[in-house]
């Protein structure tokens, strides 16, 4: 487990506090995100379909989504498995799990209320794991405990997909991207996480980048590593 300072009191009740109504709308919030950002009608689902093609599940593997939010991508993973392998979804939301289990989910699926700086699994358990769009609301110190976390029960050789905010080459993107966060609590911590640099970080933790790329008008990175 990890011995790393955990998650600041504060940062847990502004998230707890924040998502414990934003759960309410959180599916819809993102279906009009992609909508505007990602081709139109459909644009949720052709953003999840490229996340699941970077993480290429195969038959038998053990995949961990980390922050599984509502739980969307998480059932696609299973989905994709079809009863061979297992895909478990932790989330320190009690209000964000509570939609994901609503939902109906394939065999071999299950939902954890967990601390991502302290999993609740062996060293070396999981073949792949993925973060989707959550390192920006963390703490510095927060985001190299989860990834630490992430390191240590990824197998030798196995892979992590991470998906999160970016700041594009282009200044008008850069600055309209920018508008967009500053309406969202977790501003500090996207303007830190950015100034850090996420492949910096993800490299930081042990892991070895394979490789990179951007989608929704790069509006977010996807980078993907190897233990």
């Amino acid at each position: 487990m990890n011995n790393g300072v955990k998650m600041p009191d504060y940062y847990r009740g502004v998230y707890k506090k924040w998502y414990s109504w934003f759960s309410h709308i959180y599916d819809p919030f993102r279906k009009l995100f992609f909508f505007f950002f990602n081709g139109g009608f459909g644009g949720e689902k052709r953003f999840q379909e490229l996340i699941i093609e970077w993480i290429n599940p195969q038959k038998g593997e053990r995949i961990l989504d980390i922050c599984c939010g509502t739980g969307t991508l998480t059932i696609m993973l299973a989905g994709k498995l079809r009863r061979e392998g297992r895909v478990v979804g932790i989330e320190i939301s009690p209000d964000q799990l509570r939609v994901a289990r609503k939902k109906e989910k394939p065999f071999g699926l299950s939902f954890l209320q967990v601390d991502a700086q302290d999993l609740r699994f062996s060293d070396c358990y999981f073949d792949k794991a993925v973060i989707c769009g959550a390192l920006h609301e963390m703490p510095e110190q927060v985001r190299k405990n989860v990834l630490s976390e992430s390191y240590r029960v990824i197998k030798p050789k196995g892979r992590i997909v991470i998906v999160e905010h970016n700041k594009p080459d282009r200044k008008w993107k850069a600055k309209l991207f920018d508008f967009l966060e500053w309406f969202n609590p977790e501003y500090p911590t996207y303007e830190n996480m950015l100034e850090c640099g996420l492949t910096n970080e993800i490299g930081s933790a042990g892991f070895r980048i394979i490789k990179t790329g951007t989608t929704s008008w790069e509006y977010l990175q996807i980078v993907m590593a190897e233990r």
